[in-house]
């Protein structure tokens, strides 16, 4: 049977070394450094689980949570956060921000075990209740730039939800942004039909060479004429 994906994500090394060498015989262990690291490897490597420190340097923990809980390709990763305070001072935002476990000290192998299978086991049933609708289709992103000029792109969507949408552009558009969505025939490009308004809740750093990746969340009215329309 093959290993369950755990994702790591440590800004230091110590903890990240010491779950790597107690749960290696058991998951295969990803790790990630930093918020922008995990978002990509989260969506491209498709772990199972993932052990998010409290402390992280640059996003905070429970901006990343929210992030995740926004793509659709990442929403339903069950999420178990760690840190060096005490649970009652950060257990109501991490369970608001989507976590299902906070591990506060003493650490140890078999704490964080028993949080990572209970997070697996809510996960696989949350699966069963809500399964996830997904498709490919074109799509042209129309939206302004910071001059206030209106340009447009065109792109094939990764993955499709009812609450959002991952997809590769050519082009890197900020976080934030709001654009509009309109769904077209490749046979008959000038025919564009308005199918969703959306906003960028994540993408790809800077640092990344090639497509950048961009995960979108439905807003407004359009959100619920996108899910009626699946």
């Amino acid at each position: 049977m093959d290993k369950k994906r755990l994702l790591v994500v440590d800004g230091e090394s110590q903890m990240g070394d010491f779950i790597h060498k107690t749960f290696s015989d058991h998951f295969d262990v990803l790790m990630a450094r930093s918020g922008n690291e995990a978002i990509r490897r989260a969506v491209l490597d498709h772990p199972n689980c993932l052990l998010l420190d409290v402390a992280m340097p640059q996003m905070s923990s429970f901006m990343l949570c929210e992030i995740l809980k926004s793509i659709s390709q990442t929403k339903r990763i069950p999420i178990v956060l760690m840190g060096a305070k005490p649970r009652e001072t950060v257990w109501g935002m991490a369970k608001e921000m989507g976590a299902l476990d906070y591990i506060e000290p003493p650490f140890s192998a078999e704490k964080i075990s028993k949080s990572i299978h209970s997070a697996l086991e809510a996960a696989a049933s949350e699966r069963r209740r809500a399964p996830r609708v997904s498709m490919k289709i074109p799509i042209v992103i129309r939206s302004k730039d910071s001059l206030d000029h209106q340009y447009e792109v065109r792109a094939e969507t990764v993955d499709v939800s009812r609450t959002g949408a991952l997809m590769r552009l050519p082009v890197r558009i900020p976080i934030g942004a709001q654009v509009e969505f309109f769904q077209f025939d490749p046979a008959r490009p000038g025919r564009m039909i308005p199918c969703a308004q959306a906003r960028v809740v994540w993408n790809d750093d800077d640092e990344v060479i090639g497509p950048n990746c961009h995960g979108f969340e439905f807003v407004g009215p359009s959100a619920a004429a996108w899910a009626h329309k699946q």
